[in-house]
């Protein structure tokens, strides 16, 4: 009997034996699974962090690039963008939009189908309207040579650029028709001389034509002095300014001074009033001359009937920033060359009556913003012409708030 029993388990014990062994050999399986899954788990979050900092990269890449770039699919489908070319085109950075059919038919369009056909570099101009305002841009479209064939486009706002080349041939064009003219004259008289003998032995003549000569070149001088000063204003280079502190009521009054006697010969009355006095600024002495002088002599000019009346105002504002204005009651401006008298040789006065470079209002608005200040002009023709310049409080001197005695300048004076 026990004989039997002992067979009978080792028959089950040999028969649990591989059921034991499948058993710990699944758990060892299931264990490694278990284990797999957690190494792909972390493979997973591992690409998902590479990927997250590979786009965060390329997102980093393409704002530093500081200019729109876009990435498109031959079938003008958007790739990628960056965050101004979004603005540029009106859409989500992260769109995916087929560039082609959703832009209307406008330059851009263009540009975006000329990349996707040609097979090599192409540049192209465009002009486009942002914020009402005309923007100009050069493309460069680039195929990357990619398995996808992708295309890369850059935009480079070319505006300032554009603007400063037709600002620099209208100088050239209004510069050589200033010159052309009292040339022309000089020359004429120089012919006559020369050719009729007669003239140049007469004595009368021959000092009449060589005083009109001197005037127009000492006009030739003054255009080219106003030109190279124009020139320098305009550099960002600012070290042509030699800034101190000075008395910029004593400067007017020396500006007074030299036009006293063409205030006199028309009858004007000129006037200045400034508070505190002095009245002391930090910058060029002699760039701020030449702005009250061209803004004095531009309202002589302009004015030449009797009883005008020029009053010259500085005050300093209580935030320490100084407003000063060049004000008259003569014939002003209208209001539709208003917007233009700052530009270089622009005449309001149609006539040619009003002698002059055409520069001095230009020349007197560049120093005014090389200090860093404003001017601005408001007229209301026949009762009240007014140049006003608002100057920050850096501009203004601590001294210019003590007065005569010494006294202290208050608190939260400009600072110099």
């Amino acid at each position: 009997m026990v004989t039997w029993n002992i067979t009978i388990g080792l028959m089950l014990l040999s028969a649990a034996i591989p059921f034991i062994y499948l058993h710990y050999r699944l758990v060892a399986l299931r264990e490694r699974a278990r284990e797999d899954i957690r190494e792909l788990e972390y493979l997973r979050e591992m690409r998902e962090e590479l990927e997250k900092h590979v786009r965060n990269d390329k997102a980093l890449f393409l704002e530093a690039l500081g200019v729109p770039f876009l990435l498109v699919r031959p079938s003008g489908r958007l790739v990628m963008s960056n965050r101004a070319a979004s603005e540029l085109l009106g859409i989500a950075p992260e769109s995916t939009v087929n560039l082609i059919r959703m832009l209307p038919d406008c330059e851009l369009r263009r540009v975006v189908e000329e990349a996707v056909a040609a097979r090599r570099r192409v540049e192209s101009t465009l002009r486009l309207t942002r914020h009402g305002r005309e923007y100009v841009y050069r493309s460069t479209a680039t195929p990357l040579g990619n398995v996808d064939r992708h295309i890369g486009i850059v935009f480079h706002d070319i505006t300032e650029m554009q603007r400063a080349q037709l600002i620099r041939r209208e100088f050239v064009a209004n510069a050589s028709h200033e010159l052309r003219t009292p040339l022309t004259i000089i020359r004429g008289y120089l012919e006559n001389l020369l050719e009729e003998p007669s003239l140049a032995a007469d004595e009368a003549m021959r000092t009449r034509s060589l005083t009109l000569m001197r005037k127009h070149a000492d006009r030739i001088v003054r255009l080219v002095e106003d030109m190279l000063t124009v020139s320098r204003l305009e550099s960002p280079d600012q070290s042509y300014l030699k800034a101190a502190d000075f008395d910029l009521a004593q400067v007017v009054d020396d500006v007074q001074l030299r036009l006293e006697a063409m205030a006199r010969a028309q009858n004007a009355a000129v006037h200045t009033d400034f508070s505190p006095r002095p009245f002391v600024l930090h910058g060029d002495k002699f760039y701020w001359s030449q702005v009250f002088f061209n803004l004095m002599e531009n309202a002589l000019k302009n004015n030449p009937a009797p009883g005008l009346h020029l009053l010259v105002r500085g005050r300093l504002q209580p935030d320490g920033s100084a407003r000063l204005e060049v004000e008259d009651n003569g014939v002003g401006i209208a209001p539709d060359a208003l917007p233009y008298i700052f530009n270089r040789f622009f005449r309001a006065d149609k006539t040619g009556k009003v002698k002059g470079t055409g520069l001095g209002l230009s020349i007197a608005k560049h120093a005014v913003e090389a200090h860093g200040g404003r001017i601005t002009a408001e007229s209301l023709p026949g009762v009240r012409t007014a140049f006003i310049i608002t100057l920050p409080p850096r501009s203004c001197s601590a001294a210019a708030l003590a007065d005569k005695s010494g006294s202290a300048a208050p608190a939260g004076g400009c600072g110099a």
